[in-house]
This record gives C-alpha cells, structure tokens and sequence, in this order.
C-alpha cells in the first residue's frame, strides 16, 4: 500500500499490546526530545519493548512511519471556525497562531516537508481548508487565498527555524560586532546592533511572540490593502 494512503486509511486500535497508534506515540516523543534524526525502527521498538520486525505489521516503512507522526503531531485544527459574520482578520490570525503553537511544539515538522512534499495528510489538508476557509468572504481570486495562507506558513517556518539558531550564552556574538566588524564595511549592521536589535531580554518566549505578532500584523496589512482596492 501507498504510504500515503495508509494514513488515509488509518483506523484506531485500542488493544493492548502494540498498535499503530502506540508506534507513532513512541516516535513523536523521541523526535520532540532528540530531533527527528534520532527516530529509527530500532529505537522505537526498543521503547515500546518489542522487536523492530514486529514493528512493520503496523508501519510499513520509515516513510509511511514519519507520515503518520506528521500527521498525528498536527492534529486536528481547534474546534472553532470561522463565525458567518467574522470579518476576515481576526479568523487569519486565529489560523495563523494556532499553526505557529503547532510547529512549535513540534519543531521537527518542519524537517518532514521538502522530503514529503506538499500537504496531503487528513489533518494537513483540514488545517488549510480552515485557512481557506477564513479568506473565503474576501473578494481575493482563489489563487490569492492559497498564495495568502503560503505567505503566513513561511512566517510561522521563519519562527521555528530562527528559534533553533540560538546566540551562544557568552560574549563571542558581541565580540564579533565590537571587536571584528568594519563599521565602514558594516555601517547597517552595526547600527542595528548598538540600536538594540539583537539585544535579548529575561522573556525569550515574549519577545518570540512579539517578532512573530509583528510579522504577522505587517502581513495582515499588506493583505488588507489588497482587499480595499477590490
């Protein structure tokens, strides 16, 4: 079977003893401790307690495997949709940090997309319908709704791969602005780093969110504009 039609064709399996649901449990919880490189058969068996043979009467490959915990680690979209009445923006937003809260609790995601392609898992494709879904009263063309809810992913990658390019704790990075670049070859650099630009503060995670917000709201803005000149 196609691994992608095996997620689709998933059902649940309560029993005991090993399951599907039990594996891609026991891989998500290594790729979120250890990263996604860690994930093997081999390792996973050997925390659930059984033999890696056993493992592909559930799973029936390294790739349907990761497919499965893509899907699973997504999850269905919240509960809320798009009220009738809602203007547009307060439902992107909405989309736009419930996708961010997912990435970031399981970072590894982003490592699954260049090698699975496109969305195409059932919670995938239900996130992006709900996307859609919120820009459908706007009088953007459907190209433009797609092209919209690509343009807020790459803002929420942005945040997940620049959260895991993290500044040594001591003082190299500073060293490099004071110490080794030329302001004459650097003038734009340097003034960003003496303005306060890199500087860090005791709330990482708000100043996260803060960057993410401000990304976001200037999207949003240029969205806005191009819906009132329709």
């Amino acid at each position: 079977m196609d691994a992608l039609e095996a997620v689709w064709t998933a059902r649940p399996d309560d029993r005991e003893g090993l399951s599907l649901g039990r594996i891609v449990a026991a891989a998500i919880a290594l790729a979120d401790a250890e990263g996604l490189a860690a994930v093997s058969m081999a390792r996973i068996a050997k925390a659930l307690g059984f033999t890696t043979m056993s493992l592909y009467r559930h799973v029936g490959s390294k790739e349907e495997l990761i497919l499965h915990m893509q899907d699973a680690a997504v999850g269905p979209p919240p509960e809320r949709e798009t009220e009738p009445d809602e203007d547009w923006r307060p439902a992107v937003e909405r989309w736009a940090w419930g996708t961010c809260a997912r990435m970031r609790a399981h970072p590894w995601i982003l490592q699954t997309l260049p090698v699975l392609g496109p969305p195409a898992t059932p919670h995938q494709l239900t996130w992006l319908e709900h996307g859609l879904r919120a820009l459908r009263a706007t009088p953007l063309s459907e190209p433009e709704k797609l092209q919209v809810i690509l343009l807020i992913n790459a803002h929420v990658f942005g945040d997940v791969i620049f959260a895991g390019a993290e500044v040594a704790d001591d003082d190299s990075y500073e060293r490099l602005f004071t110490t080794h670049l030329d302001p004459g070859r650097f003038p734009a650099l340097i003034a960003a780093f003496t303005g306060g630009a890199f500087a860090e503060t005791d709330d990482p995670e708000g100043d996260r969110d803060s960057r993410f917000a401000f990304g976001l709201t200037r999207i949003l803005d240029g969205v806005a504009q191009l819906i009132g000149s329709r």
